[in-house]
């Protein structure tokens, strides 16, 4: 009689081969940072589950193992055990929940993996800030898009994936320099896509997506840079 080994149970073989080692494997910083404007919602996810171990939270649970959560203000501060109250913060499966943050959330949150034998740990770095005086963004927390002039360009609503309510189109309202905008006939929006069928010099600047998310408001802010011009690149000033 042939055993068939099925794919959760090789899971379970991985993950207690990979976490078999003395103390707890430090993962130290992820590449993944999170940056969101205070007030506003944000879910950090345990990236041990997302490109460390080939394991999902409900799997590792079945393993036996355990999720903490722990917080710093900075790389090899201490580390205080996190308590939850359950509706500003909330831990939901692999991730907590601020719904919203405020300026003191700022710092790295580690997740650990753990039971009696094995362990294993990464930490994710969130930033809290405020708006700059008078706009409707954070400088330090822009995302950033170059077009070509007279080509087309798509500008997307970036990390909006937890505030989409499945199955629903999203409402996403857009704004430039903070201000609504009765856009040109030219200009086109595709679900979290804004559309600029022909770049022009005056598309040029700070482009912010607004999503509801509950009683909440999420704002997303890319500044647009255009090239052509002789080989040079013009930015808003």
């Amino acid at each position: 009689m042939h055993c068939r080994i099925t794919i959760s149970l090789l899971m379970y073989i991985y993950i207690f081969c990979f976490l078999a080692a003395d103390g707890c494997t430090d993962w130290s910083v992820d590449y993944k940072k999170y940056q969101v404007l205070v007030g506003e919602p944000v879910r950090i996810k345990c990236a041990l589950f997302y490109g460390y171990i080939r394991a999902n939270y409900t799997l590792a649970q079945s393993a036996g193992l355990s999720l903490m959560w722990y917080k710093s203000t900075g790389p090899g501060d201490f580390e205080e055990p996190i308590a939850f109250d359950g509706i500003r913060m909330s831990k939901e499966e692999d991730s907590i929940w601020f719904r919203p943050t405020v300026t003191e959330d700022s710092g790295l949150y580690a997740c650990v993996i753990r039971n009696s034998t094995y362990c294993m740990k990464v930490s994710i770095a969130l930033a809290v800030g405020d708006n700059d005086t008078g706009f409707c963004y954070n400088s330090k927390m822009k995302y950033f898009e170059k077009a070509e002039l007279s080509k087309s360009k798509e500008i997307l609503c970036p990390e909006i994936e937890d505030f989409i309510m499945p199955y629903r189109e999203p409402e996403i309202k857009w704004y430039k320099e903070c201000k609504a905008k009765t856009w040109r006939p030219s200009i086109i929006f595709k679900r979290d896509t804004l559309v600029i069928r022909e770049v022009r010099e005056d598309d040029i600047g700070n482009y912010t997506c607004e999503l509801k998310y509950g009683g909440f408001l999420v704002r997303r802010t890319t500044e647009l840079t255009v090239t052509g011009f002789g080989g040079h690149c013009r930015i808003l000033r």
